[in-house]
């Protein structure tokens, strides 16, 4: 019980590594304090590859015919070194990559709904834990944060076109009936989309409201905008690097004798303010956005229920909802996502007094949504990982291997799905190393 009661913090954090393939959200490291409980003055180093499949097709309803392998395989590294104080104070540096996103729509532009489109995320964080042990059963722990993200985006492909396009023109001819005539009815871009789309009755509305011909004149607006923005590579935009704190805080109850352990940990929403800069129709601006990285709760679970045999639940929750990135020029959020939600349930057993193993499941729920956000493409997921973990006195080396199927989903732009999701996977490999000094 030893064996699997001292691995099973590496294991979870290799389960981390090897199943954060399309996570909820933009999640990847999952942000665990597990290190807290290794043994004291014990470092460690972990490093995951993932290779997901997300493949799909348009949908056609905007009159494309894209077929896209949008998901990039990306890295994830790790470290931590944990040691105690005093015999009720210990402590923990961890370093992670809690956020990213590597997405690529590699199809024309121009013949495409989303051709062109692509999401590339990083993200690092430094975390300074430390834990009092109030008596044998519980603890208290806390700690700040420092984080730091940047990401490049680009929206392109005819779906964008259309919906920017459309957007860009409503607003230009709002700007225009302001100025001319202050409290007349403004222009929606479901009128804009009825009128080009040939619906009489709205097409009659919009000339008796605005006067003879203003169909015509927004047809051409909207023509040259769509125009000039194929000829200018759609929208890019390119947020710079920003470093904020943060905090975290929960507590542990434990039994050892049975390896018995429940951990609460909290991480509030993080503000930050980045340097922006933003091309579309020609234009450049460069200004600052406003976003926040978002509040989580993790809950983590251990008991022995046999000798050598040890269950492990967890369960996360990240507040992706209210994350929204709305650049000056775009005027729309980038993010657009629903909360995260990730279960996992797995058993560990000790084969040998060096050797033990472990299968885990992992579940995602769907989203409420009928579409998703192009840059996150699938909705939930159901995962396997297989683990091990092997220890030669003070060394030990923690591995695994997953795989996930990942959800079907639409892709949505303007809530109308243009490109749909099927029959995707993941496999990731995770590799850990700890010394205890």
């Amino acid at each position: 019980m030893k064996t699997l009661h001292t691995g099973a913090s590496a294991l979870a954090l290799v389960l981390a590594a090897t199943g954060g393939a399309q996570a909820a959200g933009l999640d990847r490291s999952g942000q665990s304090i597990l290190p807290i409980f290794a043994d004291d003055n014990t470092a460690g180093l972990s490093f995951g590859f993932v290779s997901p499949h997300v493949s799909g097709e348009d949908t056609g309803n905007v009159g494309g015919d894209g077929d896209y392998e949008v998901g990039e395989s990306y890295t994830q590294t790790g470290m931590f070194y944990t040691n105690a104080i005093n015999p009720k104070l210990n402590y923990s540096l961890i370093f992670d990559e809690p956020y990213g996103a590597d997405v690529d729509y590699d199809d024309n532009p121009l013949t495409s709904n989303l051709g062109g489109t692509f999401a590339d995320l990083d993200s690092q964080a430094l975390t300074f834990v430390m834990r009092y042990k109030i008596n044998d059963r519980f603890s208290v722990f806390g700690g700040v944060k420092a984080e730091r993200v940047n990401s490049d985006v680009g929206l392109n492909g005819l779906a964008y076109n259309q919906a920017i396009s459309g957007n860009a023109t409503v607003n230009g001819f709002n700007q225009q009936v302001q100025a001319a005539a202050p409290g007349a009815p403004l222009l929606t871009t479901d009128q804009l989309s009825g009128a080009l789309a040939g619906d009489d009755a709205t097409r009659e509305r919009l000339d008796q409201t605005y006067g003879a011909g203003t169909v015509a004149s927004l047809g051409q607006a909207y023509q040259n905008t769509t125009a000039s923005f194929a000829a200018n590579g759609g929208y890019d935009f390119e947020m710079e690097q920003d470093t904020k704190a943060g905090y975290v805080l929960g507590f542990a109850y434990e039994i050892p004798d049975i390896a018995l352990r429940f951990v609460l940990a909290y991480s509030p929403e993080i503000e930050h303010e980045a340097d922006t800069t933003e091309k579309l129709l020609g234009m450049t601006v460069r200004d600052e956005v406003e976003y926040k990285t978002p509040q989580s709760l993790n809950l983590d679970f251990q008991t022995g229920i046999a000798p050598g045999t040890l269950l492990t639940a967890s369960y996360r929750w990240t507040e992706f909802s209210e994350v929204n990135v709305v650049p000056t020029l775009l005027d729309a959020d980038l993010v657009n996502l629903e909360d995260g939600h990730r279960y996992t349930l797995g058993l560990g057993r000790a084969f040998t007094k060096n050797f033990a193993g472990s299968m885990t499941v992992l579940f995602e729920p769907e989203g409420d949504n009928d579409t998703v956000s192009p840059l996150g493409p699938t909705d939930g997921l159901w995962g396997v990982t297989l683990g091990g973990r092997y220890t030669h006195e003070n060394f030990n080396v923690s591995g695994g291997v997953n795989y996930s199927w990942l959800g079907d989903a639409d892709a949505g732009v303007a809530d109308r799905a243009v490109t749909t999701f099927e029959d995707n996977h993941s496999v990731g490999v995770g590799l850990r190393a700890e010394m205890t000094f």
